[in-house]
């Protein structure tokens, strides 16, 4: 018997032989690599390498299966052969990607009937930023993104087709899904002077993402309700795989500059209406420097704005590890970061660990889980004061001897030093969150899948804000006359349950249905306690317990949301798909018998090419076109009357509370959204040209915005429905592969948007809302008002007097000569009128990739036009002498215009300080009495064009991998971020803006971080 048994093995062992060969491109003959190479009916199997080369050991009768995204898969009998070539056919089907929607759910691109863009990791990683959110910048179409500065860890805002909501406090924002579990990224901005803090986004490792689904209208993101009224952003992180085990190491390094500056002057110095004073408040009202050195022959005017700036520095290392095998996987790994920033002081941080994993128990049930933990946070300066600061500070002083021996501050004219208050103004945060979820999916039969997914979002926000007070040394002058404290601590938790069954129906060979119904239940518990000690009882002793004047606030808040939902999708012939969705929600934040609400959705997909004969020019055409509506509820508490306590208590031991100003409508309903969208999806060439084309048009009803009432009501304002806005636009996304040879490949992606939106009807009654303003000197302030039948995002401000206005229009017509007034100056109207939008007509970015052997190339650059928005840096330049258009300060001018009587201007008068040459007192001079207290003067066009991004990188090649055996894979690249802005804007980078990603005046510059341009250095090693 064991002799038997030794020649069947042997006989065995002698019917296996090596297989070899190459796998090409049908169509052009190219090498193809990545092909899967499987013996029929096992897991045995290899994959072609970067020449398209294979070799695999098989039995002599086996049967060998390749396949690979975009190709028809193909089978090979063995029959003796040792050599197989294969020639792979594009199948145009097939080209049709895979794609994460709602509740995780991956579905084939061509079954949809609504758009949605994909990004893949290595196109976030690629942009080497921190902030998930700054990444998909210029990637996506119809996807606005708005970094608030270029502070480390500062926030960025994104916005899909426009602002859904005239609520000027609402979140505009998408819902961010991880791996099926909704999750926070807000943005809690300090109180008092903005800080620059992070979205909730930026806690999130790029490194971990597989890919990024933005899924845009209301019939991508009915399913989940309520939370995706303004879109959702899929983020899929990354598994392990069956097959050895992976592990990957990246480190880069970063340098960061500022990228624009504003044109200053650097002819006039200290003092003020020409007079040089070296201690003067004045920066730049004296003489020139030709006259002060004949003062002080030592005299000099810095650069001060260049001086003040540091080389920022950020670097990110990062480690995972993966593997698995047919009944188990994992993933895992670990991140930090390190950004020091531009500015002074600043800095942030992240440090991560991630671990992602599934069990196959059998065929019938499996379990998969991942869990992270992130620590961010860091040094925030106080940025908008740290550069109102600066305007004040002259510049024939340099700005870095900021500090004497003591401790204390170096100040000239009284001027606070920007420098030391960086230094010692104080606003540390830390963010600990952990976000983790299971799920279980059990199929008792071939037909029917149970999921029951739930999960958890949990962080605590510390944050500790210190100015000093006086130092007790004699002639200093302080920070502030008592120096304060402030702990804050913010905690919130989130829990998402979701259990869906899908049931799934092969009718015939041409009808296939799959049917989801499913309930989800959310709800958030979030907790803020701020405590505030000021007059510290001993200098340089930063501690509540040691400051003499306490006080303190406390905000919970509670809400849960449940709702059960219904999904069909038929597919007829794998050419028509008809998808059908139904929700219903139960809110908690609105009244009883409003506090329930239905919503339903209808999308068609039609692969036309499927059906009829078409050119042989035209490989793949389709059709898509949806309806669907989706409700919105509000935040808690915002019904009837509330009561709040006053800042001034805890009094003398007694707590007291009053009557809050805000009451909230008792019949207040959801907001409602329909929106429509229509599409094509269109390829040529062998798909070397696309063209995807969609129309959208959405309507947002009964806006819950608070509006103002009569103090006699007892209350300022009133929460209700109280108006409609619509957005409607188009998108385009061109992608083409014009070349393609075995050495040499160039893939370019271009997307383009147009958006416009009105506001459609603000309830009776109310004339405006307010959705921010910003303050200009003596007059120049401007503000976001929102008025019916207008745009979203009109700029009101001061002008000048037009001859032959229309007192009736609300715009500013520039094209009107301006009336010069007795005076010999331009007269001003201080009747606030539309001096531009601060909503972009059109955003998009143009994306090249390129390869040559071992190297890649790819860059992308983005613009949006057609938007305005107010400088107040350009407002506080003309009012200290700063901006370079002052440099005329003492010549004389004719205005060119027409007096009140029509005729024209032909007075002479001087620009400068005090008495002019004709005899006249010109008081402080035309910039400060004329100039800039009119707001048309600081409402810029803010369009631009950047270099986005571009990186180079190298591959090494099995010479230098064969010589390193534990190496796989190892890549070098270098690339750069915003090194080239074209722009009319005047001042620092035009993307950043005061607000926040918190806020919705995006339009209002302030005295914001400058935005920054950045050169990184990259090692990828594959272990």
């Amino acid at each position: 018997m064991a002799l038997l048994a030794f020649f069947q093995i042997t006989g065995v062992l002698a019917q296996q032989t090596e297989v070899t060969g190459t796998v090409t491109v049908a169509s052009d003959g190219m090498p193809l690599p990545g092909v899967n190479v499987l013996v029929k009916g096992t897991n045995d199997g290899t994959v072609t390498d970067m020449d398209g080369n294979y070799a695999i050991e098989v039995a002599a009768d086996a049967v060998l299966v390749f396949s690979s995204l975009g190709f028809e898969n193909q089978e090979q009998a063995i029959e003796g052969r040792s050599v197989i070539n294969v020639a792979m056919i594009e199948d145009m089907e097939g080209l049709d990607e895979v794609v994460v929607t709602s509740l995780g759910i991956e579905r084939e691109k061509k079954a949809l009937g609504y758009a949605v863009q994909e990004i893949q990791g290595e196109d976030i990683t690629k942009t080497n930023q921190p902030n998930i959110v700054s990444a998909l910048q210029g990637q996506t179409a119809g996807v606005q993104i708005t970094n608030s500065g270029g502070a480390p860890g500062q926030s960025a805002r994104i916005i899909i087709r426009g602002v859904n909501s005239l609520d000027p406090n609402a979140d505009n924002q998408p819902l961010f899904v991880i791996d099926g579990v909704p999750v926070d990224n807000s943005t809690t901005e300090s109180g008092s002077t903005p800080r620059g803090l992070s979205n909730r986004a930026a806690d999130i490792n790029p490194n971990d993402i597989e890919s990024m689904n933005v899924l845009k209208g209301a019939a991508a993101t009915a399913l989940y309700g309520v939370r995706a009224a303004n879109g959702a952003v899929i983020i899929t992180t990354k598994k392990g795989k069956a097959g050895d085990v992976r592990i990957n190491v990246n480190s880069s390094i970063g340098f960061e500059e500022v990228n624009q500056y504003p044109e200053i002057q650097d002819v006039y110095g200290q003092g003020f209406g020409g007079v040089y004073d070296p201690n003067s408040f004045w920066p730049n009202w004296g003489p020139s420097i030709d006259e002060i050195r004949e003062i002080d022959p030592d005299a000099q005017i810095n650069d001060i704005w260049r001086d003040a700036m540091r080389t920022g520095i950020q670097i990110d290392n990062s480690f995972n590890i993966s593997g698995g095998n047919e009944k188990a996987n994992f993933y895992a790994s670990l991140n930090n970061l390190d950004q020091e920033g531009i500015i002074p002081f600043s800095d942030w941080g992240r440090t991560s660990a991630r671990l992602n994993g599934e069990l196959k128990f059998s065929d019938q049930f499996k379990v998969a889980g991942n869990m992270s933990y992130t620590i961010s946070g860091g040094n925030r300066v106080p940025h908008d004061r740290f550069m109102e600061r600066m305007v004040y500070n002259t510049p024939m002083q340099d700005i870095n001897d900021y500090i004497n021996e003591d401790g204390t501050m170096k100040s000239i004219g009284t001027n606070t030093n920007p420098i030391y208050d960086a230094r010692f103004s104080t606003f540390e945060d830390e963010v600990n969150r952990i976000i983790g979820n299971l799920n279980f999916t059990y199929s008792p039969f071939e037909w029917m899948d149970v999921n029951y997914l739930i999960g958890t979002d949990f962080y605590t926000d510390s944050r500790t804000e210190i100015t000093p007070g006086p130092l007790g040394i004699e002639g200093e002058v302080p920070l502030s006359s008592q120096g304060f404290i402030t702990e804050t601590r913010i905690d919130s938790r989130d829990i998402n349950s979701n259990l869906f069954i899908t049931l799934k129906k092969q009718w015939d060979d041409k009808w296939n249905t799959t049917l989801r119904v499913g309930n989800d239940v959310f709800e958030r518990d979030y907790e803020r306690v701020d405590a505030t000690g000021e007059n510290f009882v001993i200098p340089q002793f930063y501690d509540l317990s040691y400051a003499s004047q306490i006080s303190n606030s406390q905000d919970k808040r509670k809400k849960r949301l449940v709702g059960l939902y219904g999904d069909l999708m038929v597919d007829y012939d794998d050419m028509l798909f008809l998808n059908i969705t139904a929700r219903n929600d139960w809110t908690s934040t609105l009244p009883q018998g409003n506090n329930s609400f239905f919503y339903p959705s209808v999308n068609l997909g039609f692969a036309f090419t499927e059906a009829f004969e078409m050119p042989e020019v035209l490989s793949y055409g389709k059709l898509r076109a949806s309806y669907a509506e989706v409700g919105k509820d509000t935040d808690p508490y915002r019904i009837g009357q509330t009561y709040t306590s006053p800042g001034i208590f805890p009094l003398g031991g007694e707590v007291g509370f009053t009557r809050f100003s805000q009451f909230g409508d008792l019949g207040l309903k959801p907001e409602r959204t329909t929106s429509i969208e229509l599409g094509t999806d269109l390829r040529f060439f062998g798909n070397r040209l696309g063209i995807d084309f969609t129309w959208y048009k959405s309507n947002s009803k009964d806006q819950i915005i608070p509006v103002p009432v009569s103090e006699s009501s007892g209350f300022s304002t009133f929460i209700t429905n109280a108006g409609e806005i619509e957005n409607q636009g188009v998108e385009f996304i061109i992608t083409g592969n014009p070349i393609r040879t075995e050495d040499f490949t160039w893939n370019v992606t271009l997307n383009a948007a147009y958006n416009q939106n009105e506001v459609v009807s603000i309830r009776e009654g109310i004339e405006q809302i307010q959705v921010g303003s910003q303050y200009g000197y003596a007059g120049s302030t401007v503000t976001m008002q929102l008025i019916e039948g207008e745009a979203y995002g009109n700029i009101f401000g001061s002008s000048y007097e037009r001859y032959g206005a229309d007192a009736n229009n609300l715009f500013l017509n520039e094209d009107l000569p301006k009336v010069i007034g007795e005076n010999g100056f331009p007269v001003r109207n201080g009747n606030q009128l539309i001096l531009g939008n601060t909503t972009p007509k059109w955003i998009g970015g143009l994306k090249n990739d390129f390869t040559y052997k071992n190297f890649d190339l790819s860059f992308l650059i983005d613009f949006r036009t057609g938007l305005e928005q107010y400088s107040q840096y350009d407002n506080f330049f003309s009012a200290f002498g700063i901006a370079e258009y002052t440099l005329d300060r003492n010549e004389t001018r004719v205005f060119e215009g027409v007096l009140a009587d029509g005729t024209p201007n032909t007075q002479e008068v001087w620009l400068g300080q005090g008495e002019g040459p004709d005899g006249r007192d010109y008081g402080a001079g035309y910039y400060r009495n004329n100039y800039r207290t009119v707001s048309e003067n600081f409402v810029h066009d803010a369009s631009f064009i950047k270099l986005r991004n571009i990186s180079l990188g190298y591959n090494f090649g099995d010479n230098v991998l064969d010589a390193i055996s534990f190496l796989e894979t190892a890549r070098v690249s270098v690339a750069a971020n915003n090194i080239i802005l074209y722009t009319p804007w005047d001042g620092f980078d035009p993307e950043s803006f005061s607000a926040g990603a918190g806020g919705n005046a995006t339009g209002f510059t302030g005295l914001g971080y400058p935005g920054v341009q950045s050169l990184f250095f990259t090692l990828n090693l594959g272990l």
